[in-house]
């Protein structure tokens, strides 16, 4: 079987904003409050450890009618700066979700303080005027799943927010997370608000075979290119995923043993990570942490969290490890700049694998139920978990991706 390489996405050669390619972590609380902002110096030195450059919030507790909680988020934003992260604050959001068997049950899309129409102007505008670079809608829920839903409406406020960002940053964007399900919805918001981050659910729809990933990427890749946004990627919804939250159908990645699960989102972030674009991570998901087991807590989850980092960082291999080493490498080869290619018929790879080509790194994500052993060469420049040997030769263990010099198994 000849090797075959198939170009999905060419990127733009012109000079490239940060809001294009950078690296965003998720606090997942959708109600922190004042305090939970002036608390935060913990969890800022951490996104700084794993070399991300961005941090979202979602602060819907804070009264930005109130002189001392908007000095909370002015001492927020003003310390993520001095770290030399931006700033996202996010003012509405499903808070469920908006595909799957369940939508429909959970359309609320406001919290705490929040405030329909007007309030969610006035609040992106104080927030953008405490410093943030990035406001965020969150999950749009479609008009597939709920009437209360005007698409014109909606692209109404985006066209003021967009007119507020650019009056107050440089290189401000707007973000929000749409449903690929609902491909005319998507491709509205592509096509009329110009959203600038605009994370379609494709990772958390694919099923766990090459052939579902290299479909739902493809037509990722393909929508955003057609309206010239750059592609904008997370694994996870940023509701919880629990039983009574599940977007799924039951064949999902996800929908597996708890064990499995975990190794398979290990392997999937692995791979999102050498994407090209802007990617979310959500907090917890760096240290394997199923949101099950998080905390409702702001202050207790960045705790835990910290605690398990400090522990998984001189694992190789561990989650923390590979994720730092992931946005190391990631600058040094620009893969968020990259082109993507599938490449197939590889005589050392099973056609159950999924490889994929990103510049000079060739990225490999082991799908098949059996190891794969290596070409002699092959030089690794990391892996979602341990690889095993063979007399010298290195084997990938099943539901593992590796990240490969393509130069070294070409």
């Amino acid at each position: 079987m000849p090797t075959t390489t198939t170009l999905v996405h060419r990127p733009d050669e012109a000079p490239q904003e940060w809001w294009r390619h950078g690296l965003v972590y998720e606090l997942a609380s959708p109600s922190l409050s004042a305090q939970d902002l002036l608390d935060s110096d913990q969890v800022l030195d951490h996104i700084v450890s794993l070399g991300l450059g961005g941090v979202l919030a979602r602060p819907s507790l804070v009264d930005t009618a109130s002189r001392g909680d908007m000095d909370a988020v002015r001492a927020f934003i003003a310390r993520a700066h001095e770290r030399d992260l931006r700033v996202v604050m996010r003012i509405s959001g499903a808070l469920g979700p908006v595909t799957g068997p369940l939508a429909g049950r959970h359309t609320a899309y406001l919290t705490g303080l929040e405030g329909k129409g007007e309030d969610l102007m006035r609040r992106a505008e104080a927030y953008l005027r405490a410093g943030a670079e990035g406001i965020d809608l969150g999950t749009i829920i479609p008009p597939e799943v709920t009437d209360e839903t005007d698409l014109s409406a909606l692209s109404t406020y985006f066209a003021r927010l967009q007119a507020l960002v650019a009056a107050h940053c440089d290189e401000g964007f707007v973000g929000a997370d749409v449903t690929a399900d609902y491909p005319d919805s998507l491709r509205h918001h592509l096509q009329e608000d110009w959203i600038h981050h605009l994370r379609d659910d494709c990772l958390t729809l694919v099923r766990w075979d090459a052939v579902s990933i290299t479909t739902h990427l493809t037509q990722s890749l393909a929508e955003h290119a057609r309206f010239g946004a750059p592609p904008a990627w997370r694994l996870l919804p940023s509701h919880s995923l629990l039983a009574e939250l599940d977007p799924g159908d039951g064949m999902r990645w996800y929908s597996t043993d708890p064990e499995a699960r975990v190794t398979r989102g290990g392997a999937l972030q692995a791979m999102m990570l050498a994407l090209p674009g802007v990617l979310y991570l959500r907090q917890g998901d760096e240290i394997a942490m199923v949101d099950a087991d998080k905390p409702t807590a702001p202050r207790e989850l960045a705790d835990l969290v910290a605690e398990h980092a400090r522990t998984q960082s001189s694992h190789l291999g561990s989650s923390v490890a590979t994720i730092r080493h992931a946005a190391h490498v990631r600058r040094d080869h620009a893969l968020a700049t990259a082109p993507l290619a599938f490449v197939t018929g590889l005589d050392w790879c099973p056609p159950e694998a999924l490889t994929l080509l990103a510049r000079d790194v060739l990225v490999v994500v082991n799908l098949s139920t059996s190891p794969i052993l290596l070409p002699p060469e092959a030089r690794p420049l990391l892996a979602s978990g341990p690889l095993g040997q063979d007399e010298g030769r290195i084997v990938l263990p099943e539901t593992t991706t590796i990240w490969l010099e393509a130069s070294t198994v070409a």
